[in-house]
């Protein structure tokens, strides 16, 4: 089984993170583009690129571990004041989270 990250305003996939973990992106269709454990994105090289705090809260390895964006208890990713995804359940924070670190490095 996989879980979806979706656009917010629609059911249109952005990006899934299948039974391994591992994050597919939908959008530039460049699979795989890396993995999640225990809410700590890694890139393909397996090098840690950001996480996702108890809060929701995401982190970018790469910008100073500052704050880049929240997932929210209704499943909602927003990074600053836009709506970038949403995800359906709790244990896709860190593939929502790695969906804004790939945001970030476009």
């Amino acid at each position: 089984m996989f879980e979806m990250v979706r656009f917010p305003y629609n059911a249109r996939p952005v990006a899934r993170l299948d039974a391994n973990n591992i994050v597919h992106n939908h959008l530039y269709h460049d699979c795989p583009i890396g993995k999640v454990c225990d809410n700590v994105m890694y890139d393909l090289s397996d090098n840690p690129i950001g996480r996702v705090e108890e809060d929701g809260t995401i982190h970018s390895h790469h910008i100073n571990n500052s704050p880049i964006g929240k997932v929210d208890s209704d499943g909602y990713i927003s990074k600053g004041n836009d709506l970038v995804g949403r995800i359906d359940c709790n244990n896709q924070l860190a593939g929502g989270a790695y969906l804004l670190l790939i945001h970030d490095n476009r």
